[in-house]
């Protein structure tokens, strides 16, 4: 008797404590649904480009999976392009502010937005970059703008790709362990490692055209937006000349040197926007939901 009563309170338990949580479930859901509000574009509004997650180039569109809020945490390529595109022809957008530090994407994908906001300039409308630190990568995607700006306190890290192997040959001595390997080529050199303490000529070659085809690329385009030279910018690259913001506006990697609240007031004029008046910056996340 006393089993059975200990059997139905411990069910009985069980019970209560599912639906607690159930219920906790759907209030979270319901909170996350009224957050996603519809997003309002007001006229002479600025799209802001400010990326803060990992850029994967696909994380699906399922918006009704009730946990791609729980575990989503990078943005996704092809909405931030989609959403370039549909500013380009958005009456109310004037212009696009980038406004990142430490770009978490693939040069590839940094590319694609690139090439994105190329488009959206040909358009006519302003593209304006702000940076408290660029990164190589960061400052490939700002310099397809129409004027870049520094902090003061910043730095512009401009020096060209490099690329480290790690061995575990000597490892493998030490530790007794003997990896047996079975390859064809002298081209194949992802066992590498694992076999030599230094890299062979084949894969320093291999890594060497990678490496060299990429930056060759970010140069070109880097040469072709701020109106320089690719020997210009390999020069600048080989001796640090963009490191410090005085050295960067002497290089004319960038055209001014200001704080944030004077770069705010560059959008207000290139959006047309009168002294009194707020700025409206429409993050690109709100406005991909609306632009999907």
């Amino acid at each position: 008797m006393n089993f059975l009563r200990n059997l139905l309170a411990a069910i009985i338990g069980c019970i209560i404590a599912f639906g607690i949580v159930f219920v906790m479930f759907v209030i979270f859901i319901a909170i996350s649904s009224s957050n996603s509000e519809t997003v309002e574009v007001k006229p002479k509004s600025i799209l802001e480009l400010q990326l803060q997650q990992p850029i994967s180039d696909y994380i699906g569109g399922d918006e009704e999976n009730p946990f791609k809020a729980l575990f989503q945490k990078s943005e996704d390529l092809d909405r931030i392009i989609h959403a370039i595109k549909v500013a380009k022809n958005d009456k109310d957008l004037v212009g696009i502010s980038i406004n990142n530090n430490f770009l978490m994407s693939g040069w590839a994908q940094t590319q694609s937005i690139r090439k994105a906001l190329e488009d959206f300039k040909a358009s006519g409308k302003f593209i304006y970059s702000y940076g408290d630190f660029y990164m190589q990568k960061d400052y490939y995607l700002a310099s397809v703008s129409d004027s870049v700006f520094l902090n003061p306190a910043g730095v512009l890290d401009f020096k060209g790709l490099s690329t480290e192997v790690l061995f575990y040959k000597n490892l493998q001595e030490k530790t007794g362990v003997k990896i047996e390997v079975i390859r064809h080529g002298k081209y194949k050199s992802a066992v590498e490692p694992y076999l030599y303490d230094k890299m062979s000529d084949a894969n320093r070659t291999q890594i060497k055209e990678l490496i060299g085809s990429v930056w060759n690329s970010v140069v070109d385009d880097i040469a072709v937006s701020r109106n320089m030279t690719v020997e210009n910018m390999n020069a600048i690259a080989d001796t640090l000349g963009g490191r410090m913001p005085k050295h960067a506006k002497a290089s004319k990697l960038i055209d001014a040197i200001t704080y944030y609240d004077e770069y705010e007031e560059k959008l207000k004029n290139a959006a047309g926007i009168e002294e009194d008046k707020e700025i409206n910056l429409l993050s690109i996340q709100d406005y991909s939901t609306k632009a999907n």
